[in-house]
């Protein structure tokens, strides 16, 4: 089997094809801010209808708590593809140098 070994021009066509999907990955970083933003408020909604007293009505849900537990899991997912975003923008940066 005979391994074929890429030469510079093709290892940097290569790389700014990879570059191009981390540039897509980076857009999302805005609308998962606004949808951790955008949880968060809800949390804080739903934390004062229940505080409220204000009778649950929600077929999803079993419970004001369940609900709420339920976004700040997709809170710390959230957060987790921020943190994969910052991962990317430094991988972004080190492919655009050396294909520079």
């Amino acid at each position: 089997m005979e391994v074929k070994v890429m030469n510079a021009t093709e290892k940097k066509e290569l790389m700014g094809k990879y570059a191009k999907k981390l540039e897509n990955a980076i857009k999302r970083e805005v609308s998962v801010m606004k949808e951790i933003e955008s949880d968060k408020a809800l949390i804080k909604y739903l934390e004062g209808q229940k505080t409220s007293g204000v009778a649950f009505d929600n077929t999803v849900y079993e419970s004001y708590d369940a609900w709420i537990e339920t976004i700040r899991k997709q809170i710390k997912k959230s957060e987790s593809t921020l943190t994969n975003i910052e991962f990317k923008k430094v991988e972004l940066e080190a492919i655009q140098k050396y294909v520079a």
